[in-house]
Protein backbone atom coordinates (compact mmCIF):
# COMPACT_ATOMS: atom_id res chain seq x y z
CA UNK A 1 0.00 0.00 0.00
CA UNK A 2 2.77 2.50 0.77
CA UNK A 3 4.19 1.89 -2.70
CA UNK A 4 0.92 2.90 -4.29
CA UNK A 5 0.78 6.05 -2.16
CA UNK A 6 4.35 6.97 -3.13
CA UNK A 7 3.55 6.31 -6.78
CA UNK A 8 0.48 8.55 -6.66
CA UNK A 9 2.46 11.33 -4.97
CA UNK A 10 5.24 11.07 -7.59
CA UNK A 11 2.74 11.16 -10.44
CA UNK A 12 0.94 14.19 -8.99
CA UNK A 13 4.24 16.04 -8.56
CA UNK A 14 5.39 15.22 -12.10
CA UNK A 15 2.04 16.16 -13.65
CA UNK A 16 2.88 19.85 -13.43
CA UNK A 17 6.34 19.52 -15.00
CA UNK A 18 6.88 20.94 -18.46
CA UNK A 19 4.04 23.46 -18.43
CA UNK A 20 6.51 26.34 -18.16
CA UNK A 21 8.29 25.30 -21.38
CA UNK A 22 5.24 25.86 -23.60
CA UNK A 23 5.69 28.98 -25.73
CA UNK A 24 2.57 30.91 -26.73
CA UNK A 25 2.24 31.63 -30.45
CA UNK A 26 2.82 35.30 -31.06
CA UNK A 27 1.04 37.27 -33.79
CA UNK A 28 4.44 38.25 -35.26
CA UNK A 29 5.02 34.60 -36.18
CA UNK A 30 1.86 34.44 -38.30
CA UNK A 31 2.24 34.44 -42.08
CA UNK A 32 0.93 37.52 -43.85
CA UNK A 33 -1.13 36.83 -47.00
CA UNK A 34 0.29 38.04 -50.30
CA UNK A 35 -1.35 38.40 -53.69
CA UNK A 36 -0.23 35.88 -56.33
CA UNK A 37 -0.60 36.52 -60.06
CA UNK A 38 -1.56 33.44 -62.09
CA UNK A 39 -1.00 33.54 -65.84
CA UNK A 40 -3.46 31.51 -67.87
CA UNK A 41 -2.93 30.92 -71.57
CA UNK A 42 -6.03 30.90 -73.73
CA UNK A 43 -5.76 29.65 -77.27
CA UNK A 44 -7.72 31.02 -80.19
CA UNK A 45 -9.95 28.47 -81.88
CA UNK A 46 -9.34 28.04 -85.60
CA UNK A 47 -12.55 28.50 -87.60
CA UNK A 48 -13.96 25.34 -89.20
CA UNK A 49 -13.74 26.76 -92.73
CA UNK A 50 -9.95 27.00 -92.33
CA UNK A 51 -9.69 23.32 -91.44
CA UNK A 52 -11.97 22.03 -94.20
CA UNK A 53 -10.57 19.21 -96.31
CA UNK A 54 -10.31 19.48 -100.10
CA UNK A 55 -10.87 16.59 -102.45
CA UNK A 56 -7.82 15.67 -104.51
CA UNK A 57 -8.65 15.77 -108.23
CA UNK A 58 -8.05 12.54 -110.09
CA UNK A 59 -8.45 11.49 -113.69
CA UNK A 60 -7.12 9.42 -116.58
CA UNK A 61 -3.72 10.01 -118.14
CA UNK A 62 -5.36 11.63 -121.15
CA UNK A 63 -6.63 14.42 -118.86
CA UNK A 64 -3.25 14.88 -117.16
CA UNK A 65 -2.87 18.63 -117.86
CA UNK A 66 -6.42 19.31 -116.64
CA UNK A 67 -5.96 17.22 -113.46
CA UNK A 68 -2.60 18.88 -112.79
CA UNK A 69 -4.22 22.32 -113.04
CA UNK A 70 -7.01 21.24 -110.67
CA UNK A 71 -4.49 19.86 -108.17
CA UNK A 72 -2.52 23.09 -108.33
CA UNK A 73 -5.71 25.05 -107.58
CA UNK A 74 -6.39 22.81 -104.56
CA UNK A 75 -2.81 23.25 -103.28
CA UNK A 76 -3.04 27.03 -103.67
CA UNK A 77 -6.37 27.05 -101.77
CA UNK A 78 -4.80 25.00 -98.96
CA UNK A 79 -1.80 27.32 -98.80
CA UNK A 80 -4.16 30.31 -98.55
CA UNK A 81 -5.94 28.60 -95.64
CA UNK A 82 -2.62 27.97 -93.90
CA UNK A 83 -1.69 31.64 -94.27
CA UNK A 84 -4.97 32.59 -92.61
CA UNK A 85 -4.30 30.14 -89.77
CA UNK A 86 -0.79 31.58 -89.34
CA UNK A 87 -2.25 35.08 -89.08
CA UNK A 88 -4.56 33.90 -86.26
CA UNK A 89 -1.91 31.82 -84.48
CA UNK A 90 -0.29 33.53 -81.51
CA UNK A 91 -3.08 36.04 -80.93
CA UNK A 92 -4.86 36.20 -77.60
CA UNK A 93 -8.44 35.09 -77.27
CA UNK A 94 -10.87 37.80 -76.21
CA UNK A 95 -13.34 36.69 -73.55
Amino acid sequence: MPRIALLLIAISLLAGCGKGNVRPQTPAAAVKPQAVVITQRVYVAVPAELTARHAVPEGPLSACPLVAAQRRAVIEAQNAQLQQVESIQGTEAKP
